[in-house]
Parts: C-alpha cells; structure tokens; sequence
C-alpha cells in the first residue's frame, strides 16, 4: 500500500473497504500521497477511528465522495471533521457506524450544502436529525437512505420530502416507526419510497 501511495500520487479514486490488514497507521500515511483523491471507500476497516478521519479530510480536500460505512470506530466527531473540511462532498455515506447520531448530522446539514447522496441506515439518527436535513440541505438531497433507523419519525421523514424538492430516492427498510408510506407518497410524488417492515419485500412509489 505504501509502494502504490509513493507511486500513484495522482489517484483519484481508492477503495480499500474490507481489506483487513490496513492500520490507522497506513491509512493516514496513504493520504498524504493522495492531494488529488475525489473517492475513497474504507468500508468495514476497524482502523478507520475519528482521527484517522481527521487526517483523511485534511490531507484530501478534493474528496466529493466518502464512503464510511460499517466502521465501528467512527463517531459524531468524524462528521464534524467532514463538515469542517469538505463542506462541499457530494456523496456521504456512514450506513452502519452505529455511534453517529443527530449531532454528527447537525454539523453535516449545516455545512454540507452540496450534499446530494446520504446514506444513514443503522445509525443512531433521529427526528432531529432529519428535520436538520429537511431544513439546511433541501436545495441538493436528491437520495436519503434511513433503512433500521429505530428513532425516525414518520412527521420528520413527511417534512423532508415536502421540503426536499430535488429529493428522487428514498430507502426506508425496516423502519417500524412508519406505518403510512401513502401519506410520504402524498406529500412528494416525485420521490421513489423504498420500504420492507418484514425485509422480505419491497414497494416502489411512482
């Protein structure tokens, strides 16, 4: 990995999710090779901590698409990191980082006012949370995951597809606490709903 690092400087995209030899050590090494990275998936790498985050987000301030999911080490201040020095990434996706919560998502919404993809499933993420997305980020979300996010509310999920103009997908697998996918689909027809309470099925709004 260090021998690809001194000799692809001009890499734009990487990703080394799931290979389990990477440590914090490595990965933070690897960016300071990598100004020029757009891309970077390190999904399900237990080495990806909050300051390896930190080190990623500085060193690679080209990044438009950042992929985080099933890094158990990742916390609220990781997206406070991504909120702080890439305001302007695209696509964000920390499904599966159990320790994020609405306060990680307040820094994103505040901040991250390009934002079109985000993936939040299996995360601790509330009502708030999504109030804060429907509120700050209604003018680019165009994909919102929440699949097996216990806290949602069906009230905060209508009011970001009411607000949320641009808003085309939106996955709700396994969320319990919806009941009504009708009254989503009233509010914005325009948005594709994606929802299995059994996770056996799935139903397509058009």
């Amino acid at each position: 990995m260090s021998s690809m690092a001194n000799e692809c400087s001009n890499l734009k995209v990487l990703n080394i999710g799931r290979v389990p030899k990477i440590t914090d050590v490595c990965a933070t090494q690897m960016m300071l090779c990598f100004k020029n990275l757009t891309s970077l998936n390190v999904t399900g790498l237990n080495a990806i901590r909050d300051r390896v985050v930190h080190h990623i987000v500085r060193q690679c301030p080209k990044l438009e698409s950042l992929t985080l999911s099933s890094c158990p080490c990742v916390t609220d201040v990781s997206l406070v990191e991504v909120s702080t020095y890439l305001p302007t990434i695209r696509y964000f996706d920390v499904s599966g980082c159990k320790k994020v919560t609405d306060t990680g998502v307040q820094a994103i919404a505040m901040s991250c006012h390009h934002l079109q993809y985000l993936d939040l499933s299996s995360t601790q993420i509330g009502k708030r949370g999504i109030c804060l997305l429907a509120n700050y980020c209604k003018e680019t979300l165009e994909c919102v995951k929440l699949s097996f996010c216990k806290d949602i509310t069906e009230d905060a999920v209508k009011k970001m597809c009411q607000n949320c103009k641009r808003l085309k997908l939106l996955h709700l697998y396994g969320c319990m606490t919806i009941h009504n996918v009708k009254a989503i689909q009233d509010v914005n027809r325009k948005v594709e709903v994606h929802f299995d309470l059994s996770v056996s099925t799935s139903y397509r709004i058009k």
